[in-house]
């Protein structure tokens, strides 16, 4: 099972400035390369793939250009291997077009695994000129970067000039979870309430961001009054950039935190496929629904689900979990976003809006389960045994 670790390393001065130097040699293959593609397309209605790409890079920018040559070779060629695979997902898996890189943004390379020497200790090993960095994680994720051979890794470096790096390893080892309480759990994803599960547990949404809003206005309005490319305006983007990376670092941990604590409590976990990018649309819920994270959310969900021997089950986004009573059957029709009770006019139960679809996704994640599966369950018998697939 590949498994990322991440961790933060302290280069030196030395090693600070060739990783920066390697960060710009980088981005300006990826985007000289990019631009190539583009204007192969439209001047010759040629498209371009990898060996092209590396044909353009061997004989005219390291040729034109080099200073590209310090550059290690292995990262070159990554580099055009990420952008080889942002062309397919965007052509087979309907992802953006590729974007040009930015000095702004997030700087990274990745390091393929003849690249890497290796860990000791507390100590990584890269290439020639990163020997030897300091690097900081847990003690259990460290015995493992000492014990697998990692596969791969990527360095990055934050907008607030942080360095960090991402080693993906090779681990077998799956942390085994206790017996779950429930058999199935359905959770129903919301604005106002972040999660309400079918066992009427609920999650509320923290809003990180709302209660940053003053700080974030305050540097927005000082940042947009500094002259771009001083030394003030540099200052007062590091202050903004810091709120935000406090921000989402407290949003990962109560994702994280939420997740695990579904995960001990049920075996199957149903959730809704919802729309996310189609939700983002409604411009008076997309600061919201942004702050909530509803897709890193099932991301976190999935894959700690494969780690631990769960399973997660995906309604479809059209089944009307809200507008279902749970107990006949009968479909509200008449039930608007403002409802937040109803009275089922048919049995008469009284149902509240979020509790009512985590019970309705809870049924129908669990039906959907044993068709894949291809057996039929009792309420009573243990899921462990049963296939994932």
């Amino acid at each position: 099972m590949l498994k990322a670790i991440k961790i933060r390393i302290y280069p030196n001065k030395e090693q600070i400035k060739y990783i920066n130097n390697m960060f710009g040699s980088n981005r300006f293959i990826y985007n000289k390369c990019l631009e190539y593609k583009i204007n192969e397309y439209k001047t010759n209605n040629k498209s371009t793939y990898l060996k092209d790409t590396s044909k353009y890079l061997t004989s005219y920018l390291k040729y034109e250009y080099p200073w590209l040559k310090e550059t290690h070779s292995k990262v070159m060629q990554q580099t055009l291997i990420n952008l080889e695979t942002a062309y397919k997902n965007f052509f087979k898996n309907n992802k953006g077009f590729p974007k040009f890189k930015s000095k702004n943004k997030k700087q990274s390379v990745r390091f393929p695994v003849d690249a890497i020497s290796g860990f000791k200790g507390n100590r990584i090993n890269i290439i020639k000129q990163l020997k030897d960095i300091h690097f900081k994680c847990s003690r259990k994720d460290e015995i493992k970067l000492n014990k697998y051979k990692p596969k791969s890794a990527t360095l990055f470096k934050t907008i607030t000039g942080k360095y960090f790096l991402s080693v993906l390893i090779d681990t077998k080892e799956i942390k085994k979870l206790n017996k779950p309480k429930n058999l199935n759990l359905g959770v129903d994803v919301g604005v106002k309430t972040f999660i309400v599960s079918s066992e009427g547990q609920e999650y509320e949404n923290l809003k990180f961001k709302s209660s940053q809003k003053k700080k974030i206005k305050k540097f927005q309005r000082e940042l947009s009054r500094r002259v771009k490319g001083s030394k003030n305006r540099d200052k007062t983007r590091l202050k903004l950039a810091k709120i935000f990376e406090k921000i989402n670092n407290k949003k990962e941990f109560y994702l994280h935190s939420v997740v695990n604590q579904l995960l001990n409590d049920s075996q199957v976990i149903s959730v809704e496929d919802l729309n996310v990018s189609g939700m983002l649309k409604n411009h008076k819920l997309a600061g919201a629904i942004q702050e909530t994270s509803f897709y890193r959310f099932k991301e976190i969900l999935k894959y700690k689900a494969e780690w631990y021997g769960r399973n997660v089950v995906e309604v479809s986004q059209w089944f009307p979990s809200s507008k279902l009573c749970n107990v006949c059957g009968y479909k509200n029709k008449e039930l608007t976003l403002s409802d937040r009770e109803w009275i089922c006019p048919e049995c008469g139960s009284n149902h509240d809006r979020d509790l009512n679809a985590a019970i309705n996704i809870k049924n129908e994640g669990l039906k959907i389960f044993k068709e894949k599966i291809g057996m039929s369950l009792p309420e009573s018998m243990p899921l462990e045994t049963q296939s994932k697939d």
